[in-house]
């Protein structure tokens, strides 16, 4: 039996504060039990891209993949195909917009934990579904006394910041410029989308020392977000990848190593977790980042933890005997 689910219902069961939690314990059990999480596949054509992230989670008896595509105007679809280890049952498949944006924005708050941020005034860049995210997210496991969104988009920064202060009760203002957003915050998010080629969403000189930022939109070569300063003044810099995959797959990162930067001394956010690498005691630089480009471990943890309560809840559609063995044909 294949159940499917469209986003409504994925978003319906997938809080914040448990997949916070879920993502956290599967990173530091993989330690113990190591999922396969193997390079993914980026292919592209016809003014189109198509992504592959595959992964199999023993601890979890899940396996499975996401893709998503589009390009050129027609949008980006995500979709999960997850599947039973033990029997090789395909037991889901999902639309994986909402599930992306929330597990991106879950693990935000697991590497701001361990980095000790205790921010309650954020600066957000972006109005879109990643930015609100991350909102939820953190304000599920925080207190919060400020938020400033802001977005080149008047109308998509005061929609949010009326959303969020209706549904979450969150102190959320539109700001009329990304500085004014940066301005005296602890934590600074970009969230952005400013297009292949488009400009640099965050200027080091609107960031005060000391400050962490949660980076999560540059995950394609060709997309900016953060100026190359910022990463040079990175007194601890932490991916939630391989830093080759990162340099690779992030035009930010690419970037600050064409420029001559060093990742010689970036953290994994997994080694953190798992007492594999400490925080320097003594950073170099005075800003603390969290670079993102996102998992195919978080986004099957976060399948799996959908696929559980959905079928709590009776969500869903049903197919049966989608992909039947060969030998039962």
């Amino acid at each position: 039996m294949t159940l499917l689910l469209d986003d409504r219902s994925v978003s319906s069961v997938l809080d914040p504060a448990s997949l916070v939690e879920a993502i956290d314990r599967a990173i530091r059990a993989d330690a113990e039990v190591p999922a396969d999480v193997p390079g993914r596949v980026n292919l592209s054509g016809g003014g189109r891209f198509f992504r592959i992230m595959p992964a199999v989670v023993p601890r979890s008896g899940v396996m499975g993949l996401k893709a998503f595509f589009g390009g050129n105007g027609v949008g980006v679809r995500y979709l999960i195909m997850l599947a039973s280890v033990e029997t090789g049952e395909v037991l889901a498949m999902m639309d994986a917009c909402y599930l992306t944006a929330a597990r991106t924005a879950a693990t935000s708050v697991v590497a701001a934990r361990a980095l000790g941020v205790k921010a309650t005034r954020l600066g957000v860049l972006g109005s879109g579904l990643e930015a609100e995210a991350h909102l939820r997210a953190f304000a599920a496991v925080s207190e919060i006394d400020e938020v400033k969104v802001f977005s080149p988009n008047p109308a998509s920064r005061e929609r949010l910041a009326g959303r969020l202060r209706e549904e979450l009760s969150l102190p959320v203002v539109p700001a009329g410029t990304a500085a004014e957003a940066c301005a005296d915050v602890d934590h600074v998010i970009t969230a952005t989308n400013t297009g292949y080629g488009g400009p640099i969403a965050c200027e080091s000189d609107w960031l005060r020392p000391g400050l962490h930022i949660s980076a999560i939109g540059s995950t394609h070569r060709d997309l900016r977000e953060l100026d190359t300063t910022v990463f040079r003044r990175a007194g601890t810099l932490v991916f939630d990848a391989d830093p080759e995959q990162v340099a690779d797959e992030s035009g930010d990162i690419r970037e600050f190593v064409d420029g001559g930067g060093s990742l010689s001394t970036v953290l994994r956010l997994s080694d953190l977790l798992q007492g594999k690498a400490a925080l320097p005691e003594a950073p170099q630089g005075d800003l603390t980042i969290f670079k993102s480009v996102g998992t195919a471990l978080q986004d099957m943890v976060a399948a799996e933890l959908v696929y559980r309560r959905a079928v709590e809840a009776g969500l869903g559609s049903t197919l049966d005997n989608l992909a039947v063995p060969k030998s039962r044909r």
